[in-house]
C-alpha cells in the first residue's frame, strides 16, 4: 500500500498527469466549438444586438432584455466587423476565454495547492457546463478566465519577493477586467482585502500603498461602469422581475428553502449532477478546505473564500442574480476548496494509517469525479448532430414554394431573426408570434394567429425555445402540434434536436 502512494505521489508530481488534463480540456472544448450548433434564443438576442447596433449603440440599453460588460461587447463587435457575422465567430471570444481558462486553473492549482490542486484542475477540465459556456455567445466563459487570470496575478503579490510591478499589473489588470465583467468586483474584493491585511501585518508600506491605490482605481473604474451601463440594467424593471426569485430573501429566515434550492443549482451548475449525497460531500470538502487554506494560508483563505460573502451580499442587495449560469464563476474557487478538503483529509488519515489515507481519499476523488469524467468523454466521442433553429431555416428556405406563409414561433423570434437574413428566408410572408412575459398571453396569441391562418395551403411553423405552453401539461412541442393536427393537414416536417418546422395545409 505505501508503494501504492509513493506511485501516486510520483505520478501527481509528473507534468505529464498535469498536461493530461489540461489537453483534455482544451480538446473538450474544441469539440463543442466545432460542433458549431445554432444560437439559441437568448444568444440570438445578443447576437442581434452586436449586429444591429454600433460601438456607441451597445452602450445604450441592449434590446431583447439582454445584459453584458461593455468591453465584451466591444471586443465581439470588434470580431464582428473585422472576421464577418458568424455565430462560430461571435463564439471565438468566449472559446479563447475557455481554453486559456484551462491553463489559468492549472496555474493557480499548481501554485497554491501543490499535489492536489490536480483534482482541481481535473474537475474544472471535464466540468460540462464549463465546457458548454466556452462555446456560448455569453460573458459566462470570460468571466470564470479573467477571475483565475486575476487570481494568478494576486498569488504573486502575495509571496514576499513580490515586486512593484506585480501590484501594478495586478491593478491595471483589475481595472481592464471590471469592464470585461460584471462578476470580477467579487473577486477583487477578496484580493484587495487579502493583500492589505498582509501588508500591514508585514508592515511592507509601500506594498500597502500600492494595492490601497489599486483599490481605489477598481473603485473609480466601477462607478464610472455603473454611470455608462450598470445603472440602466438595475433599472430594468423586466430584469430585475425575472430574477426576483434570485436574490437572497431579507432576513434570510424569511425564505431557508431559497438557500437549500440556490445551493444545490450552485452543485449542479458547478459538477453536472446535484443529488444529496454529492451536495453533502462536496459541502465537507469545501469546508475542511476552507479551515486548512485559512490555517496553511490566511491570505489566500480571504482570496478564495471573500467572493462567496460578497457575491452573497450583491444578492441580498438585490444586484446580482444568484442563479444558474450566474454563479459559474465560482466554479474554480469551490474547486481549489474541494482539493484542499481532499488533501487535508489525507494528510490526516495518512497520520494513522497510509493505506486508509489512500483508499479513502482516491474514493472520494472517484466518487466527485466519475460522472463529470463519464459525461465529458461520452460527449468527446458522440458524433456531431444538427441543433436548434438553423438547419430548420435552411431546410424550410430549401423546401418553401412561392406564396408559402411562414409562421415563426414567438420563443423562436431572435434565433429566426439573426439567421433568416443568412439563408434568404427573411423575405416573402413572414409572421412572428407575439412574446410576452405573460405565458397565457403568449398562448393565446399563439391560437388566435392559428386561427387568422386558416384557409391557407401552405404554411410553415417554427418552433424552437419552446419554455412554456400556457400551463399545458406534458410534452410542450407535442401540444402545439396536436393543435395544429386539429385544424389541418401535415404535409412536410422537419426535425432537429431543440427546433422544428412543420407544413400544414390549413384548409377546410
Amino acid at each position: 500500500m505505501q508503494k501504492l502512494g509513493s506511485w501516486t505521489k510520483s505520478l501527481a508530481k509528473s507534468d505529464y498527469i498535469w498536461w493530461l488534463f489540461i489537453v483534455v480540456g482544451v480538446v473538450l472544448r474544441l469539440k463543442l466549438y466545432i460542433a458549431n450548433r445554432s444560437f439559441w434564443a437568448d444568444e440570438a438576442s445578443l447576437a442581434l444586438n452586436l449586429v444591429n447596433r454600433t460601438f456607441t449603440g451597445l452602450t445604450q440599453p441592449l434590446d431583447y432584455e439582454q445584459a453584458s460588460p461593455i468591453l465584451f461587447l466591444f471586443i465581439e463587435k470588434a470580431l464582428l466587423t473585422v472576421l464577418g457575422n458568424k455565430d462560430y465567430i461571435l463564439r471565438l471570444l468566449p472559446l479563447l476565454a475557455g481554453l486559456l481558462s484551462v491553463y489559468l486553473m492549472y496555474r493557480v492549482a499548481r501554485e497554491n495547492l501543490g499535489l492536489v490542486g490536480l483534482f482541481a484542475l481535473a474537475l474544472f477540465s471535464v466540468s460540462g457546463f464549463l465546457v458548454y459556456y466556452s462555446s456560448e455567445l455569453k460573458q459566462y466563459s470570460s468571466d470564470v478566465m479573467l477571475g483565475l487570470l486575476l487570481v494568478l496575478f494576486a498569488s504573486v503579490c502575495l509571496r514576499e519577493n513580490a515586486r512593484i510591478k506585480d501590484f501594478l499589473t495586478l491593478g491595471i489588470a483589475g481595472v481592464i477586467a471590471i469592464w470585461a465583467s460584471h462578476t470580477l468586483i467579487f473577486i477583487l474584493t477578496g484580493i484587495g482585502l487579502a493583500l492589505a491585511c498582509q501588508n500591514l501585518a508585514r508592515k511592507d508600506y509601500t506594498s500597502l500603498s500600492w494595492i490601497l491605490v489599486s483599490g481605489f482605481a477598481w473603485l473609480i473604474t466601477l462607478t464610472a461602469e455603473y454611470v455608462v451601463s450598470l445603472r440602466y440594467i438595475a433599472a430594468d424593471a423586466q430584469l430585475m422581475n425575472y430574477w426576483r426569485k434570485a436574490f437572497m430573501p431579507m432576513p434570510p429566515w424569511s425564505h431557508l428553502g431559497w438557500f437549500r434550492d440556490t445551493y444545490f443549482s450552485f452543485v449542479f451548475f458547478s459538477m453536472g449532477r446535484s443529488d444529496l449525497f454529492l451536495a453533502l460531500l462536496l459541502l465537507v470538502l469545501a469546508l475542511a478546505g476552507g479551515l486548512s487554506i485559512f490555517v496553511r494560508n490566511r491570505y489566500l483563505a480571504i482570496t478564495l473564500l471573500l467572493p462567496f460573502i460578497t457575491v452573497s451580499i450583491a444578492s441580498a442587495l438585490h444586484r446580482y442574480p444568484l442563479k444558474d449560469r450566474f454563479m459559474l464563476f465560482l466554479a474554480p474557487f469551490i474547486f481549489m476548496l474541494m482539493a484542499e478538503g481532499l488533501g487535508r483529509i489525507y494528510s490526516l488519515l495518512a497520520k494513522w494509517h497510509h493505506g486508509v489515507a489512500v483508499v479513502t481519499s482516491g474514493c472520494i476523488a472517484l466518487v466527485v469525479m466519475w460522472l463529470p469524467t463519464y459525461d465529458g468523454f461520452r460527449s468527446l466521442f458522440s458524433p456531431f448532430a444538427d441543433t436548434g433553429i438553423r438547419p430548420v431555416i435552411q431546410y424550410v428556405e430549401a423546401n418553401r414554394m412561392p406564396g408559402d406563409i411562414v409562421y415563426v414561433f414567438h420563443g423562436a423570434e431572435t434565433g429566426f431573426k439573426y439567421y433568416a437574413p443568412l439563408y434568404n428566408l427573411d423575405n416573402g410572408q413572414v409572421i412572428i408570434g407575439f412574446d410576452t412575459w405573460n405565458k397565457k398571453l403568449a398562448l393565446q396569441s399563439f391560437l388566435d394567429d392559428v386561427d387568422v391562418l386558416k384557409g391557407n395551403s401552405r404554411v410553415w411553423f417554427i418552433f424552437s425555445d419552446i419554455v412554456d405552453c400556457g400551463g399545458c401539461t406534458g410534452n410542450m412541442q407535442a401540444f402545439y402540434v396536436k393543435y395544429l393536427d386539429q385544424f389541418g393537414t401535415q404535409l412536410d416536417k422537419f426535425n432537429a434536436q431543440d427546433a422544428n418546422g412543420y407544413l400544414y395545409d390549413l384548409r377546410p
